[in-house]
């Protein structure tokens, strides 16, 4: 699977070029802090924390059309809705390092060009 889907990006923003770089930039800009907030929140173990920073990290995934990061995310969110502190630690792990090779794609292909 992809780290992006970069057609279904390029599809989201009706085609626009310009729109899906702002989105690219944005996200670049967005990302580490995002992350950061979902780690103390899971190093914490407060299950509301965990629910609301894995929410707002999964809306910027789902922007950018990054399904593994996204699927991440919307289960760490979940699991803090639940109160699940048992998979907090493995998912967010795993969520770090989905970010690390999202940010790694973004950074090594140009949007426009991978999206033909």
């Amino acid at each position: 699977m992809d780290v992006i889907d970069w057609q279904a990006l390029r599809d989201n923003c009706a085609g626009d070029d310009a729109l899906v770089g702002e989105i690219v930039e944005l996200f670049r800009r967005e990302a580490p802090g995002l992350l950061a907030d979902v780690e103390r929140a899971v190093g914490t173990k407060e299950p509301l924390a965990i629910k609301r920073t894995a929410h707002r990290l999964k809306g910027a995934l789902v922007s950018l059309a990054a399904p593994q990061a996204s699927m991440l995310a919307r289960d760490l969110e979940q699991a803090g809705t639940e109160n699940d502190l048992s998979r907090v630690g493995a998912l967010g792990a795993a969520l770090a390092h989905e970010m690390t090779r999202l940010l790694a794609a973004l950074e090594q292909s140009p949007p426009l060009a991978a999206t033909g």
